[in-house]
């Protein structure tokens, strides 16, 4: 099958997408308006310094060019509002639309949502990592049997739950962008630190606020009890989340995050923001401790919580594998997926 995949080329979870589908024969070939590493082989659209509304739209002329020469059996767009959008405008059909991350729950203003309604009602597919963003779908007027909400998982075999924990090893691995209120994290894990002197923090990811959060850190924090490790690969991202007592989110709006389902593939026990797309998988004391968003003294209270109780979290480690084995195995649910546009690309035909 010929995959036209449109998504940010920067981004991790497209390269783990476009690597599955081109491992399984498919031929995929990606477009992306941001560079990404040079193995992906992404076709560059052209990119003005322009607010999203107007650049994504300005690349449909070159991207129907492309689609023209690949002529696809499926058109799979990333993000509804931006990539979604562009996919629209060209118009070729079957297309499926993927919503994750925060995409469709930070709806914003009404011109955000007329895009975002645009797409949906012209989608033949509409997939979603957790079902507040299918809701969010439907209710924006995709067609309640086009959409399916199925999670994309993580490779279990790359995470190991019962390797031995590095008393006091918190790990955050979550971009250093404002969504991800990295800063509620520092201010919560400061106490902490003071207190338990074999404490630490690890920040895994990269983003915007990185010079500014460096700061921040090196002010709150004792030194020499935190870093800041960069961008990490599957496997050292792995590494670290299989060493780490605790994995810690603060982020302000989520579906299903790739990285808690990680965590707890690892054994990390997730001390996370009280969002709908986490409880989807964990809840106050079912596998992790939960904290308001913004609420850096609720995430004091909760990682205390965890590092006084070592059997509770030794039962939260074994309840969150078995959780992932069940609903989030990659294999199973990519492959889930994969059938769907299958069975899309050959109605099509």
């Amino acid at each position: 099958m010929k995959i036209a995949t449109l998504a940010n080329a920067a981004v991790v979870h497209t390269w783990r997408w476009v690597e599955h589908f081109r491992a399984r024969g498919h031929d995929v070939r990606l477009w992306s308006l941001e560079r990404g590493p040079q193995q992906l082989a992404a076709h560059a659209l052209p990119s003005i310094r322009l607010p999203g509304l107007l650049r994504y739209p300005l690349a449909a002329p070159a991207l129907a060019r492309g689609l023209e020469a690949f002529a696809p059996h499926l058109v799979d767009a990333h993000f509804v509002p931006n990539y979604g959008l562009l996919a629209a405008l060209v118009g070729r059909h079957p297309l499926s639309v993927t919503a994750w991350g925060s995409d469709l729950l930070r709806a914003g203003h009404a011109l955000k949502r007329a895009r975002s309604r645009f797409v949906l009602e012209r989608a033949d597919l509409v997939l979603a990592d957790a079902e507040n963003l299918a809701r969010a779908a439907r209710d924006l007027g995709a067609p309640a049997a086009r959409v399916h909400c199925i999670p994309w998982g993580v490779d279990l075999t790359r995470y190991d739950a019962a390797a031995p924990r590095e008393p006091g090893l918190l790990v955050s691995a979550r971009m250093l962008e404002p969504v991800y209120d990295i800063g509620t994290v520092l201010a919560g894990v400061a106490p902490v630190l003071r207190a338990r002197p074999d404490a630490r923090l690890a920040l895994a990811g990269d983003g915007s606020r990185r010079r500014a959060l460096e700061a921040a850190a090196a002010s709150l924090l004792p030194p020499g009890r935190f870093q800041f490790v960069g961008r990490l690969d599957a496997t050292s991202l792995a590494s670290w989340l299989s060493r780490a007592e605790i994995y810690v989110s603060a982020s302000r709006s989520d579906s299903t995050s790739v990285t808690l389902l990680e965590a707890m593939a690892s054994g990390a026990v997730p001390v996370v923001t009280d969002l709908e797309g986490n409880r989807e998988w964990v809840d106050e004391g079912a596998g992790a401790r939960l904290f308001r968003v913004g609420d850096a003294a609720g995430l004091t209270r909760a990682l205390d919580a965890v590092l006084s109780d070592p059997a509770w979290a030794e039962e939260a480690r074994r309840r969150n594998r078995r959780v992932v084995e069940e609903r989030a195995d990659r294999s199973r649910n990519l492959a889930e997926i994969e059938s769907l546009f299958v069975g899309l690309a050959g109605r099509r035909r």
